[in-house]
């Protein structure tokens, strides 16, 4: 199966990152995991003290995914990730702050998050990005625009309520879902229109 590099900054909806993790694993893809200090601290405030360490946030994945699960620490810049001719398919950003876009776009690689998305983006390999803010500014709205330019691709976590979604979770597997086929992963977690 593929190998996948999922990057979670430290913006709202950590939960979203967690819901890929688990989709991707379940596939069986390999996924290269760099969560920065400040997607800690959010996993921590949004779904308890028990998600607040990233071994924390992959232990409640079955032993079985976790074996497909690579953890690197956000400074680590002799991580494989850090280079181009480190053989991956391409990369999610889930949630990605205004900060880890802005620093996407302008090619600022001042951690091992952004630069993995600087190599995916140099290498020509697909970048998914999941932007967590609202409203968005001109700046945020010109960062998406540089990095689409680029070709990587935006996709804002909303909602699609032609699946009259029941719970949360059924929003969450949407939004999940759609950045997943954004990377041309069909992981299978939402009803499709007219299906």
């Amino acid at each position: 199966m593929a190998r996948i590099i999922v990057g979670v900054s430290g913006a709202s909806g950590i939960v979203l990152a967690h819901r890929a993790v688990g989709a991707l694993t379940a596939l069986n893809h390999q996924v290269e995991l760099v969560m920065t200090r400040d997607a800690c601290c959010t996993a921590a405030e949004e779904m308890g003290l028990q998600y607040s360490t990233v071994e924390k946030f992959v232990g409640f994945f079955t032993p079985e995914q976790q074996r497909l699960i690579n953890i690197y620490k956000v400074h680590d810049f002799c991580a494989p990730i850090a280079s181009g001719s480190f053989p991956v398919y391409g990369m999610l950003i889930i949630p990605c702050s205004m900060a880890t876009l802005a620093a996407t776009a302008m090619g600022l690689s001042d951690n091992l998050l952004r630069r993995a998305a600087d190599v995916t983006l140099k290498e020509r390999r697909p970048l998914v990005i999941v932007p967590r803010e609202a409203p968005l500014s001109e700046i945020h709205l010109e960062n998406m625009l540089r990095i689409t330019r680029m070709g990587g691709i935006i996709v804002p976590p909303v909602p699609g309520w032609y699946n009259h979604p029941k719970d949360l979770a059924d929003v969450e597997n949407f939004i999940v879902g759609r950045a997943l086929d954004a990377l041309k992963i069909d992981a299978q977690l939402y009803r499709r229109w007219g299906t």
